[in-house]
């Protein structure tokens, strides 16, 4: 009955113990014992205990949270630089392809619209009868090209209509 009752903080033979720098600092940083050296009550002391275990938990969640927040910000940096690599790969492929392409471009050689640049050029000789030029109506103020010339025997002029004359096999 007595040990349940018998505080040590307030033990006159153990005094001189709890006069010590060293234990008072251990008892103020307990929270057993304030700065002017009073004695905290039990039930103050377990409420100023639960403050600090509460405050202990909001600043571990607050921790892990920016943790978090730190690491969804770098993946998404690292998922920015991705797309900007891959951007610039592609660019620098279409820059490739392009250099590729100007010396042949026949849009860079005539300068002119696409229909003059791409001459119409079939691989079977043309169905219908040429004019007096020896073009097709189809391709009428062109100059007939190889394509549209018929093999030997089909009785078309190889002369671009200057001299028709025909090959018979």
């Amino acid at each position: 009955r007595f040990l349940s009752t018998y505080n040590s903080l307030t033990d006159k033979h153990l005094a001189g113990y709890f006069n010590n720098a060293r234990i008072r600092r251990h008892l103020q940083k307990s929270g057993l014992i304030s700065r002017s050296g009073r004695i905290i009550p039990e039930k103050e002391y377990r409420l100023n205990a639960m403050r600090r275990d509460h405050q202990r938990y909001i600043q571990e969640c607050l921790a892990h949270a920016i943790f978090h927040k730190v690491l969804d910000m770098e993946r998404h940096h690292q998922l920015e630089m991705k797309r900007n690599l891959e951007y610039s790969v592609r660019k620098e492929r279409m820059q490739k392809i392009k250099v590729r392409l100007e010396p042949c471009s026949l849009l860079e050689q005539f300068r002119g619209s696409p229909e003059d640049v791409i001459p119409v050029r079939s691989p079977h000789p043309p169905l219908c009868p040429r004019n007096h030029n020896g073009l097709t109506p189809l391709v009428a103020g062109e100059r007939a090209g190889r394509s549209q010339w018929r093999a030997p025997g089909l009785g078309v002029d190889y002369g671009g209509g200057r001299s028709p004359h025909r090959y018979r096999t």
